[in-house]
């Protein structure tokens, strides 16, 4: 796959689109209606990557003030490990930071190092762990966080 995907915020047209790959992907997913919900929420930034009609991923950045947490990040499988979740991670912090947040935080599975590397590369660093934080299965979190200067 070329790197001729795009970057873009979610609109309702896309929701069904995030909605499945959530579904796909994670034990406890998000529902339409959520997505469909946070449309509306101003505290809410979603990204999605395309390319021509192909849906490759989403995040979701919810904005405090000057905090934000990254509470979403999928990449379809056939999209992985081609930097469409770099693409849309640095759009989506992009995005937060013309909102004037300062920090981003984001939890990440323990074991899950493909996506701690990505975060570490795109300069988050490790400040903690919360024990027992994923469900199905049961798994610590690495709280990782980024402040912008």
């Amino acid at each position: 796959m070329e790197t001729t995907w795009t970057t873009k915020r979610m609109t309702e047209e896309d929701v069904a689109a995030v909605a499945a790959l959530e579904a796909e992907n994670f034990s406890r997913p998000w529902s339409y209606d959520a997505f469909l919900k946070i449309l509306s929420d101003e505290n809410y930034i979603v990204m999605i990557a395309k390319k021509e009609d192909a849906f490759l991923g989403y995040c979701v950045l919810l904005c405090t003030g000057e905090e934000a947490d990254i509470t979403n990040v999928c990449t379809a499988p056939k999209a992985r490990g081609k930097g469409v979740a770099t693409g849309m991670l640095t759009a989506l912090m992009e995005a937060g930071k013309s909102r004037g947040v300062t920090e981003f935080f984001l939890e990440v599975r323990e074991s899950n190092a493909p996506a701690r590397a990505l975060y570490t590369k795109l300069g988050f660093e490790e400040i903690g762990l919360r024990k027992n934080y994923y469900e199905e299965p049961r798994e610590h979190a690495v709280l990782m966080k980024k402040g912008i200067l």
